[in-house]
């Protein structure tokens, strides 16, 4: 799968998404205190629809990135210095879980194949677990992470949305809160998030795609020669 399709499955998600808010604002009345009870509940459940259509389109688009750089078969001793953080991450793990008597072993082999000429083969679900729970800091450590010097955000008055729709989908999904306390919000500030959303969405997949054309996973010296 491409970033190209990545980006059509990002939209058929929102999509979906638009058609909920569509059918919300068909059946809002004025004033607000008349609409029956399932027209709040419906506001209420757009934002755990509104984040797993952000969920899937970043998670899918990070896999994807992953496997690409896999395909590119660089040399682990030719990657960008921070890549190394997430490119030898079952190194890292393999310390932590090493104990005392194996630690300087693993160690070695954590600096060898830093300088190897091996061929980098990414894990690329290895940031699957960080990406249940998808706030602003998430998405900034995630660029940090891959060595991305772009901006998260297509704009940086988007942040507020991020987490606020993270925050109201985690209210409903894990039931501290009703889907009609959460939809107390009408269709035109809905509409607002939805842009938000979808707009960050589309930001970072392009993001990575011109990362990986770019390849700034590829260390300076060694990306001239290219």
């Amino acid at each position: 799968m491409s970033f190209a399709s990545i980006s059509q499955s990002s939209t058929a998600r929102f999509n979906e998404v638009r058609a909920l808010l569509t059918e919300i604002r068909a059946q809002e009345v004025a004033p607000p205190t008349t609409e029956p009870d399932i027209v709040a509940i419906l506001r209420g459940l757009f934002f755990v629809n509104l984040y797993g259509a952000f969920e899937f389109s970043v998670t899918e688009a990070v896999q994807i990135l992953l496997q690409e750089i896999t395909r590119a078969q660089i040399p682990f001793s030719q990657l960008e210095h921070l890549f190394y953080a997430v490119a030898l991450d079952s190194k890292f793990s393999a310390i932590s879980d090493s104990g005392r008597k194996k630690r300087w072993a693993v160690r070695r082999d954590l600096l060898s194949q830093q300088t190897s000429g091996i061929a980098c083969g990414m894990n690329d679900t290895v940031f699957h677990s960080d990406l249940q729970n998808i706030w602003f800091e998430t998405l900034s450590t995630l660029f940090e992470s891959l060595c991305i010097s772009e901006s998260v955000l297509p704009e940086p008055r988007l942040r507020g949305y991020i987490d606020e729709v993270m925050e109201r989908r985690n209210a409903v999904a894990h039931g501290r809160e009703s889907p009609a306390s959460v939809g107390r919000i009408r269709s035109n500030e809905l509409e607002l998030r939805l842009e938000a959303i979808s707009r960050t969405a589309t930001h970072i997949i392009f993001c990575f795609d011109r990362y990986l054309n770019n390849r700034d996973f590829i260390a300076s010296a060694h990306r001239r020669l290219l």
